[in-house]
């Protein structure tokens, strides 16, 4: 029977028209957290905090799990539809989509935005069920438990903005007086939310009462003004000018914003006081035409710092109105100092994701991901910025392939083999226009009297523009400076200018003058950011590269940013121009010690691999550890609580944790280089990243030949065959699990030697080759065995019983799967445990018993779903659908293989996403 469990109002669980006894306060409390991070682990301590608040008693985790085996039993009824699962750090929920009536809200509330303002009769119909989920207040009886509390109040957020969304949906359709007698009440409720006052007075308006409707304007600017302290927003002031004027406008125009969320806009903040280039900006203006008949590319060139970058983005902001499927940028890192260019590869599945395309979607070699974001640029109106391209080779497969879209591209070499770009060369600013800049940021009034001051720093600053522009902020933000005294310290800056390897003596003299400004903490902190590996850093990785404590570390980046040295991109990230990163390279070279520059390269090194070997541990506690000893002295890695702060670390950071691994080649810190590469595995696995592992392994594998160390090349052989096995490189992973079992033998490592046969087992599985799977899985068996690896060697005695099974012996499959099961449940080895249920139920499957069958496969999808694999879960589910498409519940069968195709596209798994599609297909 269908579940449903209600939050917005008292907390009930229905199933049909029975409401299940919850059991006490703290069962209802336990539940209410888990459906308030549903999807997401909630850690014991947190639910400890919840139920016991500051009066923990002793051995309050065991009573959390004695809640949960009581919640448990209580939504037995509620069957798979609502799945507390286990998790190393605590518990998930894991309800059926549309039984949770807080998310079921804010579905219907995003269809309904949606919705607008081309369809308002829908979109009322959207926000209308969706308030109507409604019966009182979200969570309203744990209003003392803080992260409950702040969730409800969320809630309840949305569900105001929800009834004006719905108010707008109503005037865009024609709605008027009926309308007023809500809006007086909400705006008696609510009088600081001065849309819903714009809402009374077009209603007023609509039902023809101008004059009351010209009151309440009145009547909010004193509300807003007195109780408030603000100001009439110009949204209302506007409405209020319509009032006035009878505009005709006012009825066919929603008051609030529009519903529809914006397009994506990823172009960097505009340059308030940009100066000249206006015959370049206008030939930029005139070629951004969407539709026209040939493919539009501008292509702009010039020496570094002579504003290419801040003329694109100019223009692209201008031009984003005309582009209204999204703005997109790109650093494609063409030119920087310590950062190869971004390979084409990674730089197209960046844009596919920021045009919307899943992961699972996205193509592994580069021509089709090509041809793929072609075809998404086919039928849609986007501007692109790529931003510091290498060269042609880089920029061509990321061009649109029509013309309804513009790509502006940046580069400091001239892209004269870009067929059809349009190619525009900058020089320095005229005498004219590098004069106004400059003037503009510094303020008229500081430079009246100093006309030829400010002449000579222009001149002393080449008229490049971002040397003026650092020269001019550190005049504004110096009032006691004259302009003279600006000049002389340009005049006199001297060697700094050989820094830069550009070759302009004006610009590094600019960056010099910005870095004299900070103190020795922030210039130490600046010098260390150019030898940091990765292409952006945080706080954390940024103390440990300083060895300095991270508010210290918060605080010179902060600096650094207020004086432009550093981007802050995203909130917490930093990030150096590459021009920027150079001048700092150049001055750790010039003023660090060698010796102090390889200890800060160890300790980001070392950072990157500590936390992400804490942050591999949380993705996969059973995974076999490796000694990778202690960080660096003021190395002090991130603390991840749980698999969900893993995973969000390393999305942020994988990039970082490539570029340590390549740090630590060029340093010769192999052994460092190796362990990097297993770091990876368990997050490159999750994500699909498969190209990664093989890069990083690659270099691992490298790194153990420079070492000698046979056992390593044996491990990075054997991981290189793993990752290759679901690619169907046939050959590739044959010979990287040969040379591994080659070695392993060589070495007397027996584990490693039943490894391989075990890969080689699940590899020929995979294809479907029993009969070459089976004598590689006994020897897997039997050499764990021989080594004390108990654990595989009953995974191995599983995986036997599933090959005599699909080879036909149905007696040796029986054996050997229930005496696995047996000894694993003896070992507590839940993968094991799995492994055999499956085995079992596809016997009993072969014997008509289909009950029997479907409760060994939904014991054993409980398992994987508490292990969190994904993979192995689609498995599951494929077979639970062949039961039932066999028992002719073709409902079931499509839910089961829809699930399993869901989880085989997030794994970016697409040959067995195919083979279910097939089936759904052949039932339809």
């Amino acid at each position: 029977m269908d579940a449903l469990v209600q939050v917005l109002g008292p907390l009930e669980v229905r199933v049909g028209e029975d409401v299940l006894d919850l059991g006490g306060t703290r069962i209802r409390t336990l539940l209410a957290m888990l459906i308030a991070n549903a999807g997401r682990v909630t850690t014991i301590g947190t639910l400890v905090g919840a139920l016991w608040g500051d009066d923990e008693p002793p051995g309050a985790h065991r009573s959390v799990r004695t809640y949960v085996s009581r919640l448990r039993q209580s939504l037995t009824p509620a069957g798979d539809s609502l799945a507390v699962v286990t998790h190393p750090a605590g518990y998930v929920l894991r309800p059926a989509p549309g039984v949770v009536d807080s998310a079921r809200f804010e579905e219907l509330v995003a269809a309904g935005r949606q919705a607008l303002p081309a369809e308002p009769v829908l979109a009322v119909e959207h926000l209308t069920r969706a308030l109507s989920l409604w019966h009182g207040d979200a969570y309203g009886e744990f209003g003392d438990i803080t992260s409950l509390r702040a969730e409800a109040g969320r809630l309840q957020g949305m569900r105001l903005s929800a009834v004006a969304d719905r108010i707008d949906a109503q005037l865009a359709a024609g709605a008027g007086a009926e309308l007023v007698a809500e809006l007086t009440g909400l705006t008696e409720q609510h009088p600081g939310h001065d849309r819903l006052w714009g809402q009374l007075m077009r209603a007023l308006y609509r039902a023809g009462r101008q004059a009351d409707a010209l009151e309440v304007f009145v009547r909010a600017r004193t509300v807003l003004v007195e109780r408030f302290g603000l100001d009439p927003s110009p949204t209302l002031v506007e409405i209020h000018r319509q009032v006035l004027e009878n505009d005709d406008r006012l009825a066919a125009v929603p008051s609030g914003p529009p519903a529809r969320p914006p397009a994506r806009n990823d172009l960097p903040g505009d340059i308030a006081d940009f100066a000249g280039r206006r015959a370049e900006l206008a030939r930029l203006l005139a070629a951004g035409v969407p539709g026209s008949a040939t493919l539009v590319i501008e292509a702009l060139d010039g020496m570094a710092g002579v504003g290419k970058t801040t003329l694109a983005v100019h223009a692209a902001h201008r031009l984003a109105e005309r582009y209204p499927d999204g703005q997109l940028f790109v650093d494609l890192h063409g030119h920087a100092s310590n950062q190869p260019p971004l390979a084409p590869l990674t730089a197209l599945d960046m844009l596919l994701r920021a045009a919307g395309v899943p992961s699972e979607e996205i193509p592994n070699d580069v021509d089709a991901r090509a041809a793929r974001w072609r075809a998404e640029l086919a039928a849609r109106s986007l501007l692109v910025v790529l931003d510091n391209a290498a060269d042609a080779r880089q920029v061509r497969p990321l061009l649109p392939g029509t013309g309804r879209s513009l790509a502006l591209i940046t580069s400091r070499r001239r892209l004269v083999d870009l067929e059809t770009a349009h190619i525009m060369s900058l020089d320095v600013l005229p005498e004219a226009d590098a004069l106004e800049l400059f003037i503009g940021i510094v303020g008229a009034e500081r430079v009246t009297t100093e006309a030829d001051a400010v002449r000579e720093v222009v001149g002393l600053c080449g008229n490049l523009p971002l040397a003026i522009r650092i020269a001019a902020a550190r005049l504004r933000s110096r009032p006691a400076w004259t302009v003279r005294h600006l000049a002389d310290r340009l005049r006199q800056a001297g060697s700094p200018l050989a820094e830069l390897s550009a070759g302009d003596r004006s610009v590094a003299a600019a960056f010099a003058l910005s870095y004299e400004n900070l103190d020795a903490a922030q210039r130490r902190m600046f010098r260390l950011l150019g030898i940091h590996a990765g292409p952006d850093i945080d706080v954390s990785a940024a103390a440990a590269l300083a060895a300095v404590n991270r508010g210290d570390a918060a605080w010179s980046l902060d600096v650094l940013v207020d004086d432009h040295l550093v981007q802050e991109p995203a909130a917490g990230r930093y990030r150096l121009h590459d021009l920027v990163r150079q001048h700092a390279h150049a001055v750790a070279l010039a003023d660090e010690p060698a010796e102090d520059r390889r200890a800060a390269l160890r300790r980001s090194v070392d950072f990157y691999l500590h936390t992400a070997y804490r942050a591999s541990g949380q993705l996969d506690q059973q995974f076999p550890p490796i000694d990778i000893g202690v960080p660096a002295s003021h190395c002090e890695p991130e603390d991840l609580p749980d698999d969900t702060a893993a995973m969000e670390w390393f999305d942020v950071n994988q990039r970082c944790v490539l570029a340590a691994l390549a740090a630590a080649e060029g340093a010769g810190w192999d052994t460092a280089v190796w362990q990097l590469a297993w770091t990876l595995d368990n997050f490159t696995y999750r994500r699909g990243s498969v190209h990664d592992s093989i890069a990083a392994w690659t270099a691992g594998l490298a790194a153990a030949q420079r070492l000698g160390n046979v056992a390593v090349q044996s491990r990075a052989h054997r991981r290189l065959g793993l990752v290759y096995t679901p690619l169907g490189e046939q050959e590739v992973w044959l010979y990287h699990l040969g040379q591994s079992l080659t070695l392993a033998e060589k070495i007397g490592d027996v584990l490693g030697q039943a490894g391989v046969h075990f890969i080689l087992a699940y590899a020929w599985k995979q294809q479907e080759d029993y009969r070459k799977a089976l004598p590689h899985v006994i020897s897997a068996r039997d050499l764990y065995r021989e080594a004390g690896g108990a654990m595989w060697e009953i995974r191995a005695l599983s995986m036997q019983g599933a090959c005599h099974l699909s080879l036909g012996d149905h007696e040796q499959a029986r054996e050997c799967a229930e005496c696995a099961l047996e000894l694993c449940r003896e070992h507590d080895d839940e993968y094991g445990q799995a492994d055999s249920l499956e085995t079992l139920g596809a016997l009993v499957v072969h014997s008509g018993r289909s009950e029997e069958a479907l409760a060994h496969y939904g014991a054993a999808l409980a398992l994987w779903h508490g292990l969190d694999n994904t993979f192995r879960e689609a498995g599951t589910l494929t077979a639970i659908g062949d039961i039932h498409a066999k028992d002719a519940d073709p409902d079931r069968a499509r839910r089961a293989w829809r699930r399993a195709i869901a989880l085989y596209r997030a794994q970016n798994l697409r040959q067995a996403a195919a083979k279910v599609e097939a089936r759904l297909a052949d039932q339809d």
